[in-house]
């Protein structure tokens, strides 16, 4: 018997069926799959994004320090050229690693290349403006900062090249638009800026320059002395008093151990003492105590605690406190 045509439509029917759930899943797994790629894509961008606009930040930054650089302390520019580096370092570690797609490989590329550029520049340039504060006579300190400056304006140059690149039609829309972003501090011709720059880190007023400065800072006494209404300092009475030398590093870099001494004029003999003490921070202070210093009451003694042996130092005439002073009459404490 032959097959009627509804017989044979019955047949392909059962064929068609399978094939289309098939076309349809395998459609919907793609649009799924491309969905995924989509958002690995915008994840990707919008780190970059966020990472940017840290680095846009640091580059208003160091515009602003720059614009003082005749003036300002080395531990600024320090300070905000390892922040900038650290950021750096984040963005350098996720662009090493490959891009969610094959759409964003120019992307990482030039965000790769920038970094690089941005890093050897803000290293370099940051390198020689110390180097020509901490030795006026170097000749090489100009070339240096100048090529600096071109590593960090080729960074410049290759974030834009990347802000287009993102900007094409077949990569998908980040989140929030890139910011601009310029770590090279000022415009101009290279030599030209980088002379101007090594002329303001020598400034006599830049606080760029490696500076030892240990003070003596204050001189303190047990018993406590005081000032009478007649501004004459006075002892408790006693016959031996433990004098407390304050000592500050006011400097930038870390000091040399020292010696200080003390000298007490006034008695039958003049006393004489040394007492060394170690290396200090920046900004940091420590006290050295000469104890049971004998003295007579009634007496009239002169104290004096200077820094000796020291080497160069900002500042000669913070290094040495002299206290005129008496002891009170009466009986001595023991």
């Amino acid at each position: 018997m032959l097959d009627t045509p509804k017989t044979r439509k019955r047949v392909l029917g059962r064929f068609l069926l399978p094939i289309l759930i098939t076309a349809a899943a395998l459609i919907a797994v793609g649009v799924a799959n491309a969905g995924r790629d989509t958002r690995a894509d915008l994840e990707y961008l919008n780190t970059i994004q966020e990472q940017t606009v840290a680095l846009s930040a640091r580059g208003d930054a160091l515009r602003e320090v720059v614009s003082r650089l005749a003036r300002i302390d080395r531990t600024e520019l320090v300070t905000l050229v390892d922040s900038i580096r650290a950021d750096l370092a984040v963005g350098r570690e996720f662009a090493a690693d490959d891009p969610p797609s094959g759409t964003l490989f120019a992307v990482n590329a030039l965000y790769r290349q920038a970094l690089d550029a941005w890093e050897a520049g803000i290293g370099g340039y940051a390198s020689g403006l110390l180097a020509a504060a901490d030795d006026p006579s170097s000749t090489v300190v100009v070339d240096n900062i100048a090529n600096s400056l071109a590593e960090l304006r080729a960074g410049d140059r290759l974030y834009v090249d990347l802000v287009a690149e993102m900007g094409r039609v077949d990569v998908p829309d980040s989140a929030a638009p890139m910011p601009t972003v310029v770590l090279m501090p000022a415009n101009g011709e290279l030599f030209s800026l980088s002379s101007a720059y090594a002329e303001a880190a020598r400034s006599p007023n830049s606080g760029l320059a490696l500076r030892p400065g240990l003070s003596v800072s204050q001189l303190v006494t047990d018993p406590l002395w005081e000032v009478d209404p007649t501004d004459v300092v006075v002892l408790p009475a006693t016959d031996t008093v433990t004098f407390e030398v304050v000592l500050s590093n006011l400097g930038n870099v870390l000091s040399s151990p020292s010696t200080v001494r003390l000298v007490l004029t006034g008695g039958e003999e003049t006393v004489t003492l040394d007492e060394e003490f170690g290396a200090m921070q920046p900004d940091a202070q420590t006290s050295v105590r000469f104890e049971d210093v004998v003295v007579v009451p009634g007496g009239q003694y002169r104290v004096t605690a200077t820094l000796v042996g020291l080497g160069p130092d900002i500042d000669l005439t913070d290094n040495e406190i002299s206290v005129d002073f008496i002891v009170n009459e009466g009986e001595g404490s023991g």
